[in-house]
């Protein structure tokens, strides 16, 4: 019976040890948000909200298990929740397997032809080709796809994402084990910033792109 109270107690004490690791994912970041605001989820991952130069930001983790043959990622999903000019959500994803859970990238009924000039590996889904944002405003702002970590950018008229790959779990325990366990503790502050940065780019370049447009109609 000492036995066993000592392992359900060990177990306690490395399950508090798992998610405090967890909960500091966003440590180095926090300070990046104006009145940034704190919550986990019931695994222990964190989600952050707050504003950056007035703009509102929200960032959380996700656990990708699912993809068959590769170990599991550790998703950043940042995200700028805001109205942004576009009539139809357009999703740039790298190397899509098909098993995006934290992603709509397989809701969006329609594909469109990758420009040459984009990511090679880029493949393109949106929901109402008549509506989308005109290429060139988007085309500066997908160089961050050709980076490894880089997953997807997702347009909506509800705000702009990037989703970047933190992390990769350990082989060793995973293969032995079928834990995912990952490296990182604390995301890189200057990353973020660099993410949260592009994200309202793609909005403020969308926005000069429509009144472009406008003033061409007007004009016409």
């Amino acid at each position: 019976m000492v036995g066993l109270a000592y392992l359900v107690y060990r177990h306690r004490e490395d399950q508090k040890t798992v998610r405090a690791r967890r909960a500091a994912f966003f440590n180095d970041c926090r300070t990046v948000l104006d009145d940034p605001k704190l919550a986990l989820d019931v695994f222990g991952y964190p989600t952050i909200t707050g504003t950056y130069e007035g703009e509102p930001i929200r960032a959380d983790v996700v656990v990708d298990g699912m993809a068959l043959r590769k170990l599991p990622s550790l998703w950043l999903r940042v995200t700028l929740q805001a109205p942004v000019a576009t009539g139809s959500a357009v999703d740039i994803m790298m190397r899509p397997s098909g098993a995006e859970f934290f992603s709509p990238f397989d809701t969006l009924s329609e594909r469109l032809d990758t420009p040459a000039n984009w990511p090679e590996r880029a493949v393109i889904r949106c929901d109402d080709p008549a509506n989308i944002p005109p290429p060139e405003s988007i085309q500066p702002h997908v160089d961050i796809l050709d980076e490894a970590k880089a997953k997807e950018l997702l347009i909506t008229p509800k705000g702009v994402r990037i989703v970047w790959q933190a992390d990769e779990a350990q082989r060793g325990d995973y293969l032995l084990l079928r834990q995912a366990r990952f490296e990182v503790v604390q995301f890189d502050r200057e990353r973020f910033v660099d993410l949260v940065r592009r994200c309202i780019a793609v909005r403020h370049a969308l926005e000069t792109g429509a009144t472009k447009e406008m003033l061409r109609e007007a004009a016409a």
